[in-house]
């Protein structure tokens, strides 16, 4: 009777139990500015992830396992899209041809979340470099984000991706601005 009580206790805490998540979102919602500003110009783009881990979310909470969570989309091949899409906004034109040549790489996406003391912290990074070559001329930008958030509970998925998502809509809402980046394309 005690084993069958004991078993009964263990089946009812392990349903207590919180649901690990399976996969993160990333989505980026970029603001269109459609323009003339490559019009008759054109370039390829490739994106590349240099991490040495895939995942895009991290709990490191005490003597828990780390729990690691990748995301549902491959991020360069979303920031790649992404890019894309604006540059195709601004006149641009893609082709294997080009001389124009950009590449994306992620160096870091990650949000790490850490409980130090009685509040959960979450800390955002993203560095990514992007490099133009265009004929013998090349330009290499990086872009570095970081945020941090406290909070008592454990911070929930959502929160974790939009901290992430908002970085990635800055870097790329600052390169589709970037003069430097316009002029490495444009020359010839």
């Amino acid at each position: 009777m005690k084993k069958l009580a004991l078993l009964i206790c263990i089946l009812l805490l392990a349903g207590c139990e919180s649901k690990r998540p399976a996969t993160a979102k990333l989505s980026l919602n970029i603001a269109r500015n459609p323009s003339t500003i490559y019009a008759g110009s054109s370039a390829t783009i490739r994106g590349e992830d240099s991490r040495m881990h895939p995942e895009i979310v991290e709990f490191k909470i005490g003597d828990d396992p780390i729990l690691r969570v990748p995301s549902l989309t491959p991020p360069h091949a979303l920031i790649t899209k992404q890019l894309a899409d604006g540059f195709l906004d601004q006149g641009m034109t893609f082709t294997t041809a080009s001389e124009a040549r950009i590449l994306l790489n992620i160096k870091e996406l990650l949000v790490t979340v850490t409980k130090p003391k009685m509040l959960y912290q979450a800390d955002a990074k993203s560095r990514i470099t992007l490099q133009i070559t265009n004929g013998s001329a090349t330009l290499t930008k990086k872009y570095d984000r970081e945020t941090s958030k406290e909070s008592a509970t454990r911070p929930k998925i959502p929160t974790l991706e939009n901290m992430l998502n908002n970085q990635l809509k800055d870097i790329i809402e600052q390169i589709l601005e970037d003069e430097d980046i316009r002029s490495a394309i444009l020359s010839k």
